[in-house]
Order: C-alpha cells, then structure tokens, then sequence
C-alpha cells in the first residue's frame, strides 16, 4: 500500500488508506504500508503488527501539497525517487502495489515495477485537478499525454465516482481496467448519537451554547472547498435568525484569510474556526445541519461521515457528490458557488423540523447499506485475487 499520507485523522486519501490497511491486516492479508515521514503530525497507534515504512522526503514537516508550487513539486519528486529504492531493495515481498491516488508517486515508478513483474491498482482520488490519471490529455505540454502513456500499463484503476470513470475512458484507458467501488465509512467510529439528551451534555463540554442551531464543515482550508461561500451565506442567515453558530473544522493555507472575511463580513460572534481536532464525532453529534461547499471532488469522506452520523446535510452539486446524495431525499443539492442558494438551503432546513428529520433518517440509511468498510473491502479482496492469479 503506497499513501503519501498516511494517517487516521487527516487528509480523506489518508484516512481512507488507514482504514483499509488496517481492515485487510485484521483478516489476516499481508499488508506492508510505504508512506512520507512527517513530522509533527497528531500521534496515532497502527494496528499491532503492521509493517510501515516511513520514506524520508525534503519538506518533512508539511503534510499539505496540494497547492502548486515548486516546493510541493520537489517534496513529491524526492518521495517518488526514494520510493522506487524501496520498491528495488523489497521486491521479493509484494506482489500487488495498490496506490492510494494517481499521480507523480505512479507515474514515476509504473515502468519501474511493471519491469520487475508486478501488479499495480491505483485509486483515483478526484477528477479534473490536472494532478491524476484521467486529467493529464493535453496538460503541461508534451508531458501530460506522456503521463497517460505511461499510466497505461497500470493494471487497474480504481474509479470512486462516475466522474473519475469517465474522465478516464476520455484519457483512453480501458474499460476492462477501471474498476468501480467507492469511498467507506468505519462504522465504529461515526454512528448517530443513540441518546439526543447527550446532545446537550456534549455541547457543555464543547463551550457550545444549548439552544444555539449548529452549522459545521469539516475539511482542508484550501481554495476548492469554498469555505468563503459559507461565509457569506451566514452573513446573510444572521439578518433573519440570530441562533446560529457556524463550526468550521480543519487546518489549511486559507485559514488565516477566511479568519479574517468573518469580520469583515460582521459575523465574527457566530462562527468559530477549531482547527484539527481529534474528536470529530462529538462536534458531529452536535450538528444540526453540515455543509459541504467545494468546487471540486473526488468522494468526500466529510459527507459520508456527517450522513453516518445521520445529519442533514448540503452539499454542492459536483463530482462524486451526486453519487451520493439525491436531492430533498437525504440531502440539499446546491449548486457550486452560489451563496444564495446555498442560504435558502440552510434556512429551509433550519425552518422545518419534518423535512430536516426526514434527510436525516434517509442519510444514515444510505450509509448503512451501501458505505459500511465490509461491502466495500470484499470488493478490493476480489480485485487482489483476480489480480494475483
């Protein structure tokens, strides 16, 4: 298992690559994990007995590359070349090579591998972000169509959302090689309160007013989740009801910007910026409405966990995001950059109590039956067979 990011609680291709690992390893498949050394990240204990490789990297404290800049490019390029060592020198140990995302880590080490007789799945983490397969045709030149050269010979991708399928049919791979599953959810670790008395006990431990209605996005801080617009939809919410509080969860290269629109927009007393934080479920269990407002997507794992938890949510009309979520039934569709749209949508949630509960139930039933690890990984132990005979 390839995941630059390797990590529980940050990042969705991280938090998805843990989760998968460590389910396969309890089940009894050998799993050997290569991922960056970063320092400084939130400590977390891997499942006991699984074998984790940390490759040095330049920029060993930044765990966010996905802005571009040279800085970034050069921190993935060392990863790559280090990666291919380790590929060499533990070539008798594996087998497959299941790549979480599709980009430079890939693209370097296809041939590589493909040379020392091995099998090669890759995930496609999001559509149309010029950084993975299935959006390199006429990109940087020359190169993007040598890219897809390359990324030919990969023996099966991993498509989380119609998007990514087709986009990467348009790049030309075949049909035959795009295998379609999504995005999961560990259900022992985002569940719906059982008891909403609890509700308000877990407002008091959080510093959160009790009759306050909670809006929360959870996320990176970068310019695709359009945190900006939540922003100034609230601005307009607060002129017609003042019993909101908007949660906004999450580090990024935008923080300290949308820090400072919340004044200038003069909803400072409302929203509240935390940050990472470890227990996610309790700001969820608090939640009265999520919101989700990205321009671009892959899956998110933010909706699937906020609908495990069984809350309304609101999200944009984009990628993945309409695979899950059919409008009025368990969810809000809005479309993408339109605050307006986005406050009706929140003030229509927040004014009638039967519709909020209905998208609610509906939510958690989605999850329950279609985005639970067990279906979803029964599906990869299928590919890794096929695979490997």
């Amino acid at each position: 298992m390839v995941s630059p990011l390797y990590h529980p609680e940050l990042g969705g291709v991280g938090r998805q690559a843990v989760a998968l690992t460590e389910y396969l390893h309890k089940i009894g498949i050998d799993v050997f994990v290569m991922c960056r050394k970063i320092n400084g990240m939130p400590e977390w204990k891997p499942a006991t007995g699984l074998r984790i490789m940390q490759i040095n990297t330049l920029g060993s404290s930044k765990y966010d590359l996905e802005a571009k800049s040279i800085m970034n490019l050069l921190i993935s390029l060392s990863f790559c070349f280090n990666l291919m060592l380790v590929f060499i020198k533990n070539r008798k140990k594996y087998d497959i090579v299941h790549f979480h995302g599709s980009s430079l880590q890939l693209i370097f080490n296809v041939i590589p591998l493909k040379l020392m007789g091995k099998k090669i799945v890759a995930k496609v983490a999001g559509a149309k972000m010029d950084v993975e397969a299935g959006s390199f045709r006429g990109k940087y030149f020359l190169l993007g169509d040598l890219f897809i050269w390359s990324l030919k010979k990969v023996d099966m991708f991993i498509a989380i959302t119609k998007e990514i399928r087709d986009d990467l049919i348009k790049d030309g791979f075949r049909h035959d090689r795009i295998f379609e599953t999504s995005n999961f959810i560990m259900p022992e670790k985002f569940y719906p309160l059982e008891n909403p008395e609890e509700k308000y006990a877990i407002k008091k431990r959080l510093g959160i007013e009790a009759d306050k209605k909670i809006i929360t996005f959870s996320g990176r801080l970068v310019q695709r989740k359009r945190v900006d617009l939540l922003l100034r939809a609230v601005s307009m919410i607060v002129k017609a009801r003042k019993d909101i509080r908007v949660i906004i969860l999450g580090h990024g290269e935008l923080l300290e910007d949308l820090q400072g629109i919340a004044p200038e927009l003069s909803i400072r007393e409302y929203v509240s910026f935390k940050g990472f934080v470890s227990n996610i479920l309790d700001y969820l269990h608090v939640a009265d409405i999520f919101v989700l407002t990205s321009d671009m997507e892959g899956m998110p794992n933010s909706l699937l966990e906020a609908m495990a938890c069984g809350l309304p949510v609101i999200a944009t009309r984009i990628g993945g995001v309409v695979d899950i979520v059919e409008d009025k039934k368990n969810g809000l569709l809005v479309a993408a950059g339109d605050e307006e749209e986005l406050k009706d949508a929140i003030l229509k949630l927040l004014g009638d109590e039967q519709l909020s509960k209905s998208i609610s139930q509906e939510a958690y039933k989605t999850i329950r039956e279609n985005y639970y690890i067990d279906k979803v990984a029964d599906k990869y132990i299928s590919l890794y067979q096929r695979l490997a005979a």
